[in-house]
């Protein structure tokens, strides 16, 4: 399954909240993606593709995004009301969890909440302590959800629990008070590694590498499985992957977000084009940033950091432009740099699978 297109962005499906100002500001890949979910036309202008979207919406009843089957199937067992949080502690723990989460229904009581971590666009995070373990925990923001997100929440979990990989961040449980919904996973003490690149001096090439590798191999094994990245570095400086699939749900349709491979920067060329199509390979891209990013730890900021949306549009899509090698040159194997190369091809076929990414980062670990 797709790793990057998960988190890219969770669009308010009925077109309720959108106005003509509101789809004047998307990007043109949501735009499409709105007419797409409705069966219409994906050809013409960006302002023709609006008016379409503008009449679908005076004259048709909203019906539910074909490409989520999964997720609207869902909604059902939810109560046709919003508002869930008048439920007992039975019947919302029975919205989240299904009969075999034997374990994973964590009482609120029973956690310890700490430092606050951060907020994004939907939750807060903490630090906190469960059965004497550090923990994080994310709280979801209820009141924010419709039916359609709490579903999305129920189907992220199932998936969540599913997932054992070294890589990748353990989950422990979830929190269904009817007012403190909560994830619960394992804690990685140096925090996401945006802010590792920014708080702490340049590593040694052995530490760059695995954090590489690492991540290299998280993802790897999210393409066997179903997804969602942010990398985190543990206390013992292994990077794992977390918050797979709900970074995407956002409260609003033009809520920004927080992970930053979901943002334009570290977004893959196809999803500028008029009619984009997804696969795995927007992930090995957007890793490829992410790669640049290790090696230069922070010396150039972030990737196109000072263009705007439309510039991106027409350096990363239409002139091929990537991130400055120059400098790396000097300091880093050429081969290191000609994989990363690869990775950010412009066209998704030349680049490499993530699983040929690990063998290929396999050769400098020392």
């Amino acid at each position: 399954m797709i790793l990057f297109q998960t988190i890219n962005r969770h669009v308010d499906s009925s077109l309720e909240t959108v106005d003509q100002e509101a789809l004047d500001k998307m990007l043109l890949a949501d735009i499409i993606e709105y007419c797409q979910e409705r069966g219409l036309s994906t050809e013409g202008t960006k302002q023709d593709l609006i008016q379409d979207l503008i009449y679908w919406k005076t004259n048709t009843r909203p019906i539910p995004a074909p490409s989520t089957p999964t997720l609207y199937t869902a909604v059902d067992s939810f109560p046709e009301s919003t508002d869930v949080t008048h439920l007992n502690s039975r019947e919302f723990s029975a919205l989240f969890l299904d009969g075999n989460a034997t374990g994973l229904d964590i009482p609120y009581d029973a956690l310890v909440l700490g430092t606050k971590l951060g907020s994004g666009g939907f939750k807060d995070c903490y630090a906190g302590i469960y059965m004497g373990e550090p923990v994080a925990i994310g709280e979801l923001r209820l009141t924010q959800f419709n039916q359609v997100d709490l579903a999305e929440i129920k189907h992220e979990i199932n998936v969540l629990k599913q997932l054992r990989h070294e890589n990748v961040i353990r989950f422990i449980g979830v929190c269904t008070h009817p007012q403190h919904l909560c994830i619960i996973t394992e804690l990685c003490s140096k925090g996401d590694l945006f802010d590792v690149i920014r708080k702490y001096k340049r590593p040694s090439f052995a530490q760059q590498v695995m954090y590489m590798y690492d991540i290299a191999l998280g993802v790897s094994y999210l393409h066997t499985r179903r997804p969602s990245i942010i990398h985190r570095i543990s206390e013992d400086d292994r990077a794992k992957v977390n918050d797979f699939g709900l970074a995407r749900i956002r409260p609003k349709a033009n809520a920004l977000m927080h992970t930053q491979c979901g943002t334009p920067n570290w977004q893959a060329p196809e999803f500028w084009s008029s009619n984009p199509s997804y696969t795995e390979k927007v992930d090995v891209y957007a890793c490829g940033l992410i790669f640049w990013e290790i090696l230069t730890w922070g010396e150039f900021g972030y990737p196109y950091q000072n263009l705007s949306e439309h510039a991106l549009y027409v350096q990363v899509k239409d002139n091929d432009v990537r991130p400055p090698l120059g400098k790396l040159v000097q300091l880093y194997p050429r081969n290191l740099l000609i994989l990363i190369t690869e990775m950010w091809e412009g066209e998704p076929i030349l680049r490499p699978s993530m699983t040929h990414v690990v063998e290929r980062l396999s050769a400098y670990l020392t």
